[in-house]
């Protein structure tokens, strides 16, 4: 699926102008109370790369290539190179409204290599927290024409976990949730009229052990309480396969299976479904949750036998306090 301008922003910001630059933010208070020759140089490395994460909110391009060294690089997560002052390209001013990434910074450290070279070290997560993208960096600084630059910086995204701690990512569906009746500008294309969605219910939770997530849902016409589908569901990791994986049964007598998979602040579940006839269809359900108490929901239609089905999309929101993990 396509970013949006706002995801497209925010992946700009996170990975190919410098994760390393967040890392300026973090408390620096030992570097203060260091008596050691190196602490007013570490400081002023900090200071720089916070003068870099500015001008970089602010959308400022020629302040972010100041910060390089003439021949300075990045090269991120998936192998791609660019020039350190070509960052101007990604300084544009986020779209209205759009959100800044959320950021966290851990195990940061900076070590001398000479009394004019530095390299800092650390770990990173981009996104909301159960869905957050985690990797590490390097950034290599030096002392350039009287001020500390950064010469290069080295991205690597964490490997996914695997086995069932994977399972723990999906610990944000937990809750109960209900449709929202007025869709989002962005979701009208595929989903209905408000006045058409089925109403729903789906209610998550652990089970005993946390060895799966039990996702009950109930939907039928919005005018009635009375539910006409009833769909029990099981997360969990299967180790034969080495995959998340989900298994459902309807009250139609209808039964589906899927795979789940991580695409950056996304899931994704390759889903089959077999109807009480026999005949099958398949779907791609795409989940994107906003770290909070919303998530989007997409389904597209992959295979349907002889029938056409439309693409569709909803919004769920939780209701309030019903979160837990």
């Amino acid at each position: 699926m396509p970013d949006s301008p706002s995801q497209s922003h925010c992946r700009r910001v996170a990975r190919l102008a410098g994760l390393i630059l967040f890392a300026a933010s973090a408390a620096s208070a030992a570097s203060a109370a260091d008596p050691s020759p190196r602490a007013a140089d570490e400081s002023q490395i900090r200071s720089a790369a916070q003068a870099y994460l500015d001008a970089l909110g602010r959308g400022d391009g020629k302040a972010c290539a100041a910060l390089w060294t003439p021949d300075g690089d990045i090269v991120d997560d998936l192998g791609a190179v660019l020039p350190g002052r070509d960052t101007v390209a990604l300084t544009a001013p986020a779209p209205a409204g759009a959100p800044r990434p959320d950021v966290r910074i851990s195990d940061t450290k900076i070590r001398f290599l000479t009394a004019d070279v530095a390299i800092e070290d650390g770990t990173i997560e981009v996104g909301p927290a159960g869905s957050a993208i985690a990797g590490r960096f390097t950034a290599t600084w030096v002392r350039h024409d009287g001020s500390w630059k950064l010469a290069a910086l080295r991205e690597a995204r964490a490997a996914e976990p695997a086995g069932p701690a994977s399972l723990e990512q999906l610990g944000w569906m937990v809750g109960e949730w209900e449709i929202e009746r007025k869709p989002p500008a962005s979701d009208a294309p595929l989903a209905p009229d408000a006045a058409d969605r089925p109403a729903l219910r789906l209610s998550v939770k652990w089970n005993a052990t946390k060895t799966f997530l039990e996702r009950d849902l109930a939907m039928g016409p919005a005018d009635t309480a009375s539910p006409t589908m009833l769909i029990s569901q099981r997360i969990g990791w299967e180790p034969l396969s080495r995959s998340i994986r989900s298994w459902a049964f309807g009250s139609d007598g209808s039964h589906a299976e899927g795979t789940w998979h991580r695409d950056g602040g996304s899931w994704i579940a390759h889903v089959t479904t077999v109807r009480p006839d026999g005949s099958q269809t398949g779907a791609i359900n795409i989940y994107t949750y906003d770290g909070k108490d919303r998530c989007i929901w997409r389904s597209i239609p992959t295979h349907v036998g002889a029938d056409h089905t439309q693409p569709m999309s909803a919004t769920l929101v939780r209701k309030s306090g019903s979160a837990s993990r």
